[in-house]
């Protein structure tokens, strides 16, 4: 076994406690945070000493994630909730003050200043990632679960969790005057399923947005480390006559793992690279090749809102120019063009989602104006402030969340929760 693949596996058996347990497979992944960063991810199945059985994971195995180069902890797993591991390393109770504890010594961050408590129940407890207890977007996650005879089963991290240095400190300062201007712009006529009357409701509700402290601009919210690649567009897609050729949809890979070579190489991940000009123009004439031969009677309604990276291919995401008129649901496509060939290759359309809903009625013409229903919707917004990444800054500037957890009937003008709807 390689030197540094060793130190790693010694690392995760000792930290863990696996000394009663063999390991049995192994595997890389390879994956972009939103700092543009690439990590390198040992994924390992250490299964209980003496069980004979090669293809399951017996109860008692530790399926067990780690950054192969800083060695952090990024999962473990006991399968069936069985830890027969060494008890020492792991907390002593379910006690909240015992679990954040081990946290802060498995992970260095501190409570109340990197992360808070987001849910807790019954031997499930969750974190996200946080500054000095207020939010940050894209957020880090953490999950401890323990069994009935309180043993932690699972421990979890994902995402980032800034420190001080990564942030512009400010205080929150908008106020109504400043993001119900904002928030108008976010309100818009949606068509949601209504499963129990089987048929489209119109429903106005406010889109969520980030919007900066001095509200000079809004950031979209967006999940995933996908965000610091995207390249908004909103470009209008007409064309002079259709193709009459087929699109072929051929096998795509977004598949993460890597082989130890390109670990040990360090090769950063292919998203790390950013888009060149040239690329996003010959992604642009991608798209209206596609739209020509998939879409030929779309011309002019639809536009390339944008286009980011993913797992070395460029999504293209494209959807009608918003219609209020219109009583059906909104089309979204994403396109996926190989990065080395700057040619389309596959795609996946929203409306296959819909098919489960082609029975339903068509949504009733709105009744209701959309200034009558924001105002009705003003007393129900939420401004919570979120430190939010700015990729252009390299840095965690301060913004309002706009979010609203109801809408309104855009025919009767009824308030409406929309949880209950969708």
């Amino acid at each position: 076994m390689d030197k540094q693949l060793q130190a790693a596996v010694d690392y995760a058996r000792d930290s863990l406690g696996l000394h009663d347990h063999q390991l049995k497979r192994y595997q890389f992944f390879r994956d972009k945070n939103h700092f543009n960063e690439t990590n390198f991810i040992l994924n390992m199945e250490w299964h209980p000493i003496g069980n004979a059985d090669d293809a399951l994971n017996p109860a008692g195995t530790a399926v067990v994630d780690i950054n192969f180069y800083t060695k952090a902890v990024r999962l473990v797993e006991f399968i069936g909730g069985v830890n027969n591991a060494d008890s020492s390393l792991y907390p002593s109770s379910t006690a909240k003050e015992d679990v954040i504890e081990w946290i802060e010594e498995m992970t260095g961050l501190t409570f109340g200043r990197q992360f808070l408590i987001a849910h807790e129940k019954e031997q499930v407890l969750k974190f996200a990632a946080a500054v000095d207890n207020i939010p940050v977007s894209p957020s880090g996650m953490i999950r401890v679960e323990f069994n009935k005879d309180g043993l932690l089963t699972v421990f979890s991290i994902d995402g980032e969790f800034p420190d001080e240095a990564q942030i512009e400190w400010e205080p929150f300062a908008l106020t109504p005057d400043k993001y119900e201007p904002f928030a108008k712009i976010q309100c818009q006529l949606w068509r949601l399923p209504d499963q129990e009357q089987e048929k489209w409701l119109s429903v106005y509700g406010i889109e969520e947005v980030f919007l900066t402290n001095d509200a000079a601009r809004t950031i979209p919210f967006m999940f995933g480390a996908n965000r610091s690649s995207f390249i908004a567009m909103d470009k209008l897609l007409q064309w002079e006559e259709p193709l009459d050729s087929f699109f072929e949809q051929k096998d795509i890979d977004l598949s993460p793992e890597v082989e130890l070579e390109t670990v040990l190489a360090n090769k950063p991940h292919p998203d790390t690279i950013p888009l060149l000009e040239s690329e996003t123009t010959a992604a642009v004439q991608e798209v209206l090749r596609f739209m020509r031969q998939v879409y030929p009677d779309e011309n002019g309604t639809c536009e390339l809102t944008g286009v980011y990276l993913k797992d070395g291919y460029i999504v293209a995401e494209i959807q009608p120019v918003q219609d209020a008129s219109k009583n059906a649901p909104y089309m979204k496509v994403k396109l996926l063009i190989d990065r080395d060939t700057l040619t389309a290759v596959n795609y996946i359309d929203q409306n296959v989602l819909f098919k489960a809903y082609s029975h339903f009625t068509i949504a009733d013409d709105a009744v209701v104006s959309l200034d009558k229903a924001f105002e009705s919707l003003r007393e129900h917004m939420e401004v919570e402030p979120v430190y939010v990444y700015d990729s252009g800054r390299s840095s965690y500037i301060m913004c309002g969340k706009l979010d609203c957890a109801y809408g309104i009937n855009a025919v009767t003008g009824k308030v409406v929760a929309l949880n209950e709807i969708v």
